[in-house]
C-alpha cells in the first residue's frame, strides 16, 4: 500500500508519496509546488500523481484552516475550498483525511530527529503534560498534542490580541481602523513586519517587505525595532498558549519565519515575553521552548497520521 501526504500551505504546498512497508513509510517522491500557481488542491493531488506515474491508496492532507471530518473546507489565506470527493476523484484513492496543517505538524513531532530541534530554553519538562505546537509562518497556526500522542487542531492564532503596552494599545487602535477584529495571527505572523514597520516609519505603504525587514536587523534601527517587537509578540502569544493548553511537556516553535526570526534577531525578546506572565512566570519558566528546523514536519505528520489509520483499520 502506498500514502500520499500533502503539506498545503498559503505560499507553498509540498506533497510526497511512501510505501507502507513492515518499517513503517518509505519516501519514494515528493515535490513543492507554488500554490498561486494553481486553483485548487485536487489540480495540486492530479498534478504530482502524474509526474510520479503513481496512485495512492490513502491521502492525508494538512489544510490551512478549520477542518471538521469529511466536510468542505474553506481555506483561511487561501481562496480555495478542499472538497474530499474532489480529492477522491483526482487521487482515486480509496480514502480521504483532511486535517489541519499544524495538527499534521504536532503528529509529526512525535517523530522529529534530534538534530532537526534547537532546544531555546531547557525547563524541566512533565512527561505526561500536553505539548503546544505553534507554526509562526503566513499565518499564526496553533496544535496541542497530548502525552498519548493525540494531535488536535484549534484557531488560537484567531483570538484578539491583547496590547501589554501603551505602544501596543495606539498599534491596536491603528489596525482596527483598517481590519476591524486584530488577532494574534494579525501581529505574530510574517505579514505582521510590514505592518509593524509601517506604523514606526509612519508610512501608509511600507517600503520594505517582510524578508527584507528581517534581513537589515543588524543595519537599519526601525527595521530591528520591529524585529524586536514582533519577537515579543510571538512570545506573548506563546505564552498564553502555553497556559491555555497547559503545555507542560514543552512548546515547538515552527513554520517558515520563525527560524529567519532566531537566525537574525536571537531568541531573548521572544523568550523575555513567553516568561512574562506575572504570577505564573515560574510556570512558564519549567516548560521547555524548542525551534523546530525541518520544513517538512506537516507533510512529515499527515504520512503518519495516514499511516496510523491504516494499521488501526
Amino acid at each position: 500500500m502506498n500514502v500520499l501526504a500533502g503539506d498545503i500551505g498559503a505560499t507553498n504546498s509540498r506533497l510526497a508519496i511512501y510505501d507502507v512497508d513492515q518499517g513503517g513509510l518509505s519516501l519514494r517522491a515528493n515535490r513543492t509546488y507554488s500554490s498561486a500557481d494553481f486553483g485548487c488542491a485536487e489540480e495540486i493531488v492530479s498534478r504530482f500523481l502524474d509526474w510520479n506515474d503513481a496512485s495512492c491508496d490513502i491521502v492525508c492532507l494538512g489544510l490551512p484552516g478549520p477542518v471538521s471530518s469529511e466536510r468542505v473546507v474553506r481555506l483561511t489565506n487561501l481562496p480555495w475550498t478542499v472538497d474530499p470527493e474532489r480529492i477522491r476523484r483526482a487521487s482515486r484513492a480509496e480514502t480521504i483525511v483532511l486535517i489541519n496543517d499544524v495538527e499534521a505538524s504536532a503528529a509529526g513531532v512525535i517523530g522529529l530527529a534530534a538534530e532537526h530541534v534547537e532546544r531555546l530554553h531547557e525547563g524541566r519538562p512533565d512527561p505526561t503534560g500536553n505539548r503546544a505546537v505553534i507554526s509562526v509562518g503566513t499565518g499564526l497556526g496553533v496544535a496541542g498534542l497530548t502525552a498519548s500522542g493525540r494531535a488536535f487542531a484549534t484557531e488560537a492564532g484567531h483570538a484578539s490580541f491583547s496590547p501589554g503596552t501603551d505602544f501596543d494599545l495606539d498599534l491596536l487602535r491603528t489596525l482596527r481602523r483598517e481590519f476591524g477584529h486584530v488577532s494574534w495571527e494579525r501581529l505574530a505572523s510574517g505579514p505582521a513586519l510590514p505592518l509593524i514597520y509601517s506604523y514606526l516609519t509612519r508610512q501608509s505603504v511600507p517600503e520594505l517587505a517582510a524578508p527584507e525587514i528581517v534581513g537589515r536587523f543588524a543595519t537599519d534601527a526601525e527595521c530591528r525595532r520591529t524585529v524586536t517587537t514582533f519577537s515579543r509578540y510571538v512570545g506573548m502569544a506563546a505564552g498564553n498558549i502555553a497556559l491555555t493548553l497547559m503545555a507542560t511537556g514543552g512548546v515547538y516553535l515552527c513554520g517558515g519565519v520563525a527560524p529567519r526570526i532566531v537566525d537574525e534577531a536571537g531568541a531573548e525578546a521572544i523568550l523575555d515575553a513567553f516568561f512574562d506572565k506575572g504570577r505564573m512566570r515560574s510556570v512558564l519558566e519549567q516548560i521547555p521552548v524548542s525551534l523546530v528546523r525541518d520544513g517538512d514536519l506537516a507533510l512529515k505528520g499527515a504520512a503518519h497520521t495516514a499511516l496510523r489509520l491504516l494499521e488501526r483499520r
